[in-house]
């Protein structure tokens, strides 16, 4: 058969099994070809997963100037709560959900929120998972934002609540070298036990109110995760929570020595801030302190 033949023979076998190329070698961890149009800046969009090619749907913000830039910029990436967890089926419905807690809602909510995030040109992005956070499928939302937008690889933040504080120790203890800078809130699980050596050197700030159900203890213990990259292998003691504490450890004393209020000051490699009171929602008053994102947008990794 000449090799005319034989390529027309093997096009109606493809045919005839009713079977294309795209079939045969599915993309990783469900991402699609993308269909991504980047056309809008300053303000809060929802991406469906259709539109994207991304394993999530999710909020995104790009600071004004973004589209006739050539600039990196710093990304801010949250995790939501077991409450935020779903499918979308349509933009609307995903901007609702992506925009409950957290920058986004800052951003879409408040002319405050807006200005702050928009003169510091950074991006933010909120995913939504369906059940779960799955560290290796976080880690694939990461890839694809370095790979369709222009991301600073050096200023990556992650921050979460409830749930989504606990993906984002998961994620930091598989994947933390690629932050800047890690702040989990409200945290309802607590850690593995060893030591998180991918949070070597990179600052972390987690927040929980004292006598929160889910357990101050879930917190402290990630944080041991933590500090013992640098010998204390203690968790942190919170006797008591009459008013609002920093508990601040040191690298080089490894020690952790509490400040009154909220304390974003200083180079501390680790901080836990505790509010008094069993609120479980100890972020909201967080992520309105724009002290809170100062710390974090002044942190960056050394490549």
């Amino acid at each position: 058969m000449s090799r005319r033949g034989v390529v027309l023979a093997l096009s109606l076998l493809v045919v005839a099994c009713g079977g294309g190329v795209e079939e045969l070698e599915p993309s990783p961890l469900g991402t699609q070809t993308s269909g991504l149009s980047i056309t809008v800046e300053d303000q809060v969009v929802a991406r469906l997963p259709a539109s994207t090619g991304a394993l999530y749907g999710y909020g995104e913000y790009l600071p004004p100037g973004y589209l006739t830039s050539t600039a990196s910029y710093p990304v801010i990436l949250h995790l939501n709560g077991m409450g935020e967890f779903g499918t979308s089926p349509t933009e609307a419905d995903l901007l609702n959900v992506v925009t409950r807690h957290g920058a986004l809602k800052r951003i879409r909510n408040t002319a405050q929120g807006k200005a702050y995030f928009g003169q510091h040109q950074v991006m933010v992005f909120t995913p939504r998972a369906a059940t779960n956070w799955v560290p290796a499928e976080v880690n694939a939302f990461v890839d694809f934002l370095i790979a369709h937008y222009r991301v600073d690889v050096t200023r990556i933040y992650l921050t979460g609540i409830s749930m989504g504080g606990y993906g984002s120790w998961k994620y930091a203890y598989e994947y933390g070298s690629r932050l800047a800078a890690l702040a989990p809130m409200a945290t309802n699980i607590g850690a593995p036990g060893p030591k998180i050596a991918q949070l070597l050197n990179v600052p972390v700030w987690g927040v929980h109110s004292f006598a929160d159900g889910s357990s101050l203890s879930a917190e402290r213990s990630w944080l041991t995760g933590v500090t013992k990259n640098y010998g204390q292998n203690q968790s942190v003691s919170v006797p008591s929570a009459p008013s609002t504490q920093t508990y601040l450890f040191s690298a080089a004393t490894h020690a952790w020595t509490p400040q009154p209020g909220v304390d974003a000051t200083g180079n501390f490699i680790a901080r836990l801030t505790v509010y008094p009171g069993s609120a479980h929602d100890c972020w909201t008053q967080t992520y309105d302190n724009e002290a809170f994102w100062d710390w974090m947008l002044a942190q960056q990794r050394v490549p």
